[in-house]
């Protein structure tokens, strides 16, 4: 088993509530994906199995124990199906994999194979949410500096060497909180004092000024973390 998970799960036993939430999120695609395989057709939050799939994976959480011989999803497939027949034979329904004889390596195959799947899917739609959210709060921060997101790859230096020099000029003004504070309370950039800090001319700095503006935010504020090791800066890194 994993050993992270085995600590998550150890926390929850002493009773974090938070660690136990966190848990429940992070598998609720694996939880769904299990119930309609075990269902044979495709389920959804609506739909009532899910919710007998969610409940059987919390009693999961409770119930593991190292000493069963299962990792951790391979046990939670396990509870999740057998409550799922339970919950068709009180209701007189006929499920389709109770024909079925399962052997504990199909449970490993299965549920590993089902979580590893839907964790790559969770994963990649939680990083996709987390970073439009974060480019509509940055577009929202360049509007008040006269700049806008779909500008940027116009405004951007067509010459390698030239955005590599606006990059290093950005991260280096953000080394002077009295420049930086400047840009932030008048949202203007401190040409003069730039001048000072890179060999560019005043008609540089002007011609690149919404693009210096857009990288001096990113640098500035940790919340745009994401952007930052989004947008490739010329191979630069951060």
């Amino acid at each position: 088993m994993d050993s992270s998970i085995e600590r998550v799960i150890l926390l929850i036993h002493d009773g974090s509530a938070e660690e136990r939430g966190k848990l429940i999120e992070t598998y609720r695609p694996f939880v769904l994906r299990v119930v309609s395989h075990i269902c044979k057709c495709k389920i959804g939050w609506s739909d009532d199995e899910a919710s007998v799939g969610l409940i059987a994976f919390n009693e999961a959480i409770d119930r593991y124990d190292t000493s069963h011989g299962k990792t951790f999803d391979n046990f939670a497939f396990m509870i999740i199906r057998n409550r799922l027949i339970d919950e068709f034979r009180r209701n007189g329904k006929q499920l389709k994999t109770e024909s079925i004889i399962w052997s504990d390596d199909d449970d490993l195959e299965l549920s590993s194979a089902a979580f590893s799947s839907s964790m790559e899917a969770y994963e990649r739609e939680q990083a996709a949410m987390e970073l439009a959210q974060e480019l509509s709060r940055y577009d929202e921060m360049l509007q008040e500096y006269g700049v806008r997101l779909e500008e940027l790859e116009e405004c951007s230096p067509s010459h390698l060497d030239a955005r590599i020099h606006m990059i290093q000029l950005a991260k280096k003004l953000n080394e002077y909180p009295e420049l930086r504070a400047h840009l932030l309370r008048t949202k203007q950039l401190p040409i003069k004092a730039m001048l000072n800090l890179a060999t560019v001319s005043k008609k540089t700095l002007e011609r690149n000024r919404k693009y210096l503006i857009a990288l001096i935010l990113i640098f500035t504020y940790e919340d745009f973390g994401r952007i930052r090791s989004t947008v490739s800066f010329s191979g630069m890194g951060e």
